[in-house]
């Protein structure tokens, strides 16, 4: 018996569901648990839905403490203290792997830490020693885990692009008639660096082009509305908010019709998004000082560096998406497919 543990992420959660139980070989049952926020409280007591929500920490623990004996857990992404804290001295422990996300690993990175910083951070590391298996997304994050979390035999295992057909979401074909639409940032958290994109596209504002920005999770209305006034005076009604909530459908066909997405991200986060841009063939530009940045490049893809961004004049950007960059789709096809990715992710499971 294997038991998927995820935070509250639709986009995450479904598709690895599917890409668990549908693409990938696994001999034991899977189950798949979820926490439960207001956003899942009208669902959550669908059964034909193959999730189990749980609450809070009391009741995750409480469905913990009934598995039995031989079951084995993998949390995907466990971020908050609150839960390291209780799972350091419980028994199943021994039982559990985690696959590390960003949000908790650069935490430990943040300037000008506090005393409960070190403390959070010697809590994580006796966890991440006592897991039985700890995997990181890129081989820089797993680096990182080794440096701050002291975790030595840290396996790297990405997740998959699931669900974006190429074919169903063909790149737009740019025209001198239509605007250059470039996508920013993939959430309203202050980790998008926005203001400082903004800056950086700041020289294209009387050009033909969109700025396109989601800003319809995490934030908060304060920065989210300091945003939206700074992208409006310098772009106007070039610029475009999103803060509806969108499905994984609507979202995927945004996607399809965007030039140019710009990460300013300190640190891998996004990487849907990095890969939909990849396997659809459009340019994408990210720091440099990005482990995505670096894993990318080393493997042969076209990635470009968002810290020259003002550079390129529009008529630069424009080339740039003329045609579809075939390299970086047969490279995704190589690395980063659920054909790909399923191969490994069943052995590494069954392998528990």
């Amino acid at each position: 018996m294997i038991i998927h543990i995820f935070d509250e992420t639709p986009h995450h959660y479904k598709p690895m569901q599917s890409f668990f139980s549908k693409t990938c070989q696994v001999e034991p049952a899977q189950f798949y648990w979820v926490k439960k926020t207001q956003h899942t409280s009208a669902k959550a007591n669908n059964t034909a839905e193959p999730f189990t929500y749980y609450e809070n920490n009391d009741q995750l623990f409480t469905y913990l403490a009934q598995l039995p004996v031989n079951a084995k857990v993998i949390f995907h992404g466990l971020f908050d203290i609150h839960t390291w804290r209780r799972l350091l001295l419980h028994p199943i422990v021994k039982r559990c792997s985690c696959v590390i996300w960003g949000t908790e690993l650069y935490r430990h990175r943040k300037p000008n830490r506090s005393w409960k910083d070190f403390v959070a951070l010697w809590l994580h590391q006796r966890l991440i020693s006592r897991f039985a298996n700890v995997f990181a997304l890129t081989p820089g994050d797993a680096e990182l885990v080794t440096r701050y979390l002291k975790r030595k035999d840290v396996k790297v295992l990405a997740y998959p692009l699931i669900g974006l057909v190429r074919e169903q979401h063909k790149q737009v074909t740019y025209s001198a008639a239509q605007p250059l639409r470039i996508l920013v940032g993939n959430s309203a958290d202050k980790s998008n660096e926005h203001l400082q994109v903004l800056s950086q596209l700041a020289h294209l504002a009387d050009a033909n082009v969109e700025v396109v920005m989601p800003l319809n999770y995490a934030g908060n209305d304060e920065y989210i509305n300091a945003v939206v006034c700074e992208g409006k005076r310098l772009f106007a009604d070039k610029f475009v908010a999103i803060t509806d909530m969108l499905e994984k459908s609507a979202y995927d066909q945004l996607l399809s019709t965007v030039d140019i997405t710009v990460f300013a991200h300190q640190r891998q986060q996004g990487l849907y998004v990095v890969y939909a841009m990849l396997e659809m063939g459009k340019t994408i530009f990210l720091r440099r000082s990005t482990s995505s940045y670096s894993n990318l490049s080393a493997l042969g893809f076209d990635v470009k560096a968002f810290e020259g961004l003002n550079e390129f004049n529009v008529e630069e950007l424009k080339a740039l998406v003329k045609s579809p960059n075939t390299n970086n789709q047969a490279l995704m096809a190589e690395h980063y497919t659920e054909q790909a990715l399923a191969p490994k992710w069943s052995k590494m499971v069954n392998a528990l």
